[in-house]
Formats: structure tokens, sequence, C-alpha cells
């Protein structure tokens, strides 16, 4: 219990931390903080999830799909426009497009369209991206 209290303290520093320097137009990192405070506010950690952190993780662990969230976060797309400004075939972007959207990242309707979770990882891979190079 102490662990997950010494846990729970250093999370709750690192989340000043970050408030410290959020720009405050930034409003992607503000909804990440409310939902931060909102889960710790029972005072314990979540249980991670490792088959659906897996998922959501292979998700994103392809250049296109992390080029379609980029490009729905700018503007909803159709299957088409999709298709074409990434140049490849059809099944390939509906392979992609099905992960995205059984990830919950994207919605499809009309359109396919970003949801708040897609943007979330958006942003935090800008972060990660920005704190150094990984290794393969």
């Amino acid at each position: 219990m102490d662990d997950l209290k010494a846990q729970l303290e250093e999370l709750k520093k690192r989340l000043e931390v970050l408030e410290e320097s959020i720009d405050p137009v930034d409003e992607l990192m503000l909804s990440i903080k409310a939902r931060l405070k909102k889960r710790l506010e029972g005072g314990a950690l979540p249980e991670l999830d490792e088959e659906k952190a897996a998922k959501t993780l292979k998700a994103l662990a392809n250049p296109d799909r992390i080029r379609i969230l980029k490009m729905l976060a700018e503007k909803p797309m159709g299957f088409k426009e999709i298709k074409e400004a990434l140049g490849v075939e059809s099944p390939t972007v509906s392979h992609h497009l099905k992960l995205l959207v059984r990830t919950g990242m994207v919605r499809k309707g009309e359109r396919y369209e970003i949801l708040p979770n897609g943007r979330l990882f958006l942003r935090l891979l800008e972060i990660i991206t920005a704190l150094g190079e990984v290794e393969e």
C-alpha cells in the first residue's frame, strides 16, 4: 500500500510539473490534465489492461496510420481522399482505418474523423519524439 501511495505522489508531482509547462491555449493538454485528475481522485491507479494497451500501440505502429491521424486532425476525410493522400491500395487503407476505428482513435461516418483519444495519442507522440530519439 505504501508503494502505491508513493507512486501516486510521484504522479501528482509529475502532473504539477506538466501543469507548469502547459501553454494555456493547449486545450488538449488541459483535457489530459482534467482526465488524469479525475482518474486519481479515488487515490488508486487504474489497472493496466495489457491486451488493450498492446492493441492501441499496434494501431500506431505504422507510419501510414500516424499519417492518417495527422490528416484527420486537420479535417474529416472520406476513404478515397485518404487513399489518394497516402498513395496506397484500398485494402491497405481499409486495414489501417479498421485498426484505428477499433482502438477508438477514429470514428467512421460519412467521413472518417479523429476522436479525442486519437488527438491525445498524436500529442503524446509529439512529446515523446521531442524528448529524444527512440532506439530500435
